[in-house]
């Protein structure tokens, strides 16, 4: 097991990717892709990514904190600002220089705090059943925060637990992960994060992100969140609007071969991009230099 000391708690994390004859992982892979889970969630709900994934890419996945195998932390208080902060430090540990985040729920208002705090080296990102923080919702949200703790507060455990995998998942796999992690994380941590979401919405975030985004959900994705979808797209430039076919909330269980189709469209597509930018660099680099070296004509 592989963990980070960040700031916001011990965070457990894994590094999967091509390695050398010898074991050792490749220095100069040119994209790592991030993943960040959704409330009570941990890094397994993306093994099937990671599969599909690391032949090409380097794929830091990690358990968010206080979720999984990381360390539990105190939970009041801002959570996806301390959590961005904590990925932005382990990015800074593990060297990533051009990253691409995917964020799944709760993972997608991370992923968007991370950019904004470091712009520099975010190149893309992939949000999953996720909401835009920009530009920000009205603060009439908060009214419901209280119904809403009331709501979970009240409900019985396994019955939450199995409502709340029953609004998520499709495929029965894929419920019965989201039971088990509900029981492991325990009803405070649902109650305390999905208020903290409302209220990441109603604070927002001071600028649209300026990267190639993807946008997506399942087919039987809750109503508002695909009404959302399709304004996010409209109102974000070079972004990508994608409807994962047989599949719920976390699209990426239910039909991981779908989702990653889509992904892995989306990840070349910022690769060759980036080689076009870097070509056209080198190219500027080098016939500056041509200018510079060329022998001054005398009249």
């Amino acid at each position: 097991m592989v963990y980070f000391d960040s700031t916001f708690g011990r965070v457990y994390y894994e590094v999967h990717g091509p390695r050398t004859q010898d074991g050792q992982e490749l220095a100069d892979e040119p994209i790592t892709v991030l993943f960040a889970h959704g409330v009570t969630m941990d890094h397994r709900t993306f093994e099937s990514q990671i599969s599909a994934l690391e032949t090409r890419f380097r794929v830091v996945c990690l358990d968010l904190p206080g979720h999984g195998q990381s360390e539990k932390v105190d939970l009041k208080g801002p959570y996806s600002r301390r959590a961005a902060h904590a990925i932005n430090e382990l990015l800074d540990e593990l060297r990533a220089e051009r990253v691409v985040l995917v964020g799944q729920s709760l993972g997608s208002l991370v992923c968007q705090r991370v950019a904004v705090e470091s712009p520099g080296r975010v190149i893309g990102s992939v949000h999953l059943g996720g909401w835009s923080l920009y530009p920000r919702v009205s603060p009439l949200m908060t009214l419901f925060k209280p119904l809403v703790s009331l709501s979970i507060a009240l409900f019985p455990r396994k019955p939450l637990y199995a409502l709340f995998a029953a609004h998520k998942a499709l495929e029965p796999h894929t419920r019965a992960y989201l039971q088990e992690v509900c029981t492991a994380a325990g009803k405070r941590l649902i109650r305390l994060l999905t208020l903290d979401m409302v209220r990441d919405m109603v604070e927002g975030i001071p600028h649209r992100l300026d990267h190639p985004m993807l946008i997506c959900h399942g087919d039987h994705e809750a109503g508002f969140i695909r009404r959302h979808a399709v304004i996010w797209h409209a109102a974000q430039p070079g972004s990508t609007l994608a409807v994962i076919e047989n599949a719920h909330h976390i699209a990426n269980q239910d039909n991981p071969s779908a989702f990653n189709g889509r992904l892995i469209e989306y990840l070349d597509s910022v690769a060759q991009a980036g080689q076009i930018a870097s070509a056209a660099g080198h190219w500027t680099l080098r016939h500056s230099e041509r200018i510079q070296r060329a022998p001054c004509s005398r009249s």
